[in-house]
């Protein structure tokens, strides 16, 4: 299992979802993070091209799209961007 890391974009997106998501949105939010924390290479992750310097992926869970970057080095990961279709 990877250690999570938040950037401070991450964590406002958050902030902002859980003013108007639901309960059960909020709890697949939970379990997705958990899912891509628990193995960063998840077979229907793919590649986002935002940033050629620095290589993140996205994974869908529901209404959300996460970005994320995973570090091999110090095994972690670090949400980059949280998306919500309300």
């Amino acid at each position: 299992m990877a250690e999570p890391a938040f950037t401070q974009a991450f964590l406002r997106r958050t902030i902002e979802v859980e003013k108007t998501a639901s309960a059960a949105d909020l709890e697949l939010l939970d379990r997705t993070l958990a899912r891509i924390v628990n193995e960063p290479n998840l077979p229907e992750r793919f590649p986002a091209f935002y940033d050629p310097q620095q290589l993140t992926f996205l994974a869908r869970g529901g209404p959300f799209l996460i970005e994320f970057a995973v570090e091999e080095a110090s095994d972690t990961v670090t949400f980059v961007s949280l998306f919500y279709r309300a």
